[in-house]
């Protein structure tokens, strides 16, 4: 009983991600996307926090890889503030392409941290 709850959970968990993840992607410039990426780079801390947790602490290895991804989450968000700062300071209108790269960074987190959940990295 507890294998096919615990296996229910991990399906929500990453229909939730892939789901955010084509959101993420997929919406026009906005608000909403704004907060969908800030709530899907907490997810992605998340992720790697479960991850990380759920190792024995003499797993060291693997919860340092855990750590790592959720870094990159950490990464993606640091990018974005300064993408944003940098854009108010200059007043230079909103590039596109390092928006992408914060993007990237808190996607491949939280397919990352999927993938070491279900033990295929």
């Amino acid at each position: 009983m507890a294998i096919g709850i615990l296996t229910l959970l991990f399906v929500v968990i990453s229909l939730l991600s892939l789901i955010g993840i084509l959101l993420l992607f997929l919406w026009k410039e906005g608000s909403k996307k704004e907060a969908l990426f800030y709530l899907l780079a907490v997810w992605g801390l998340l992720i790697a926090a479960c991850s990380i947790l759920s190792l024995p602490s003499s797993f060291v290895v693997s919860r340092g890889v855990s750590f790592i991804f959720g870094l990159l989450a950490a990464a993606g968000l640091f990018w974005h503030r300064n993408i944003e700062k940098e854009t108010a300071e200059t007043g230079e209108g909103k590039d596109k392409a390092p928006h992408i790269i914060s993007f990237l960074l808190v996607a491949s987190s939280i397919l990352l941290g999927i993938l070491k959940l279900y033990g295929l990295v």
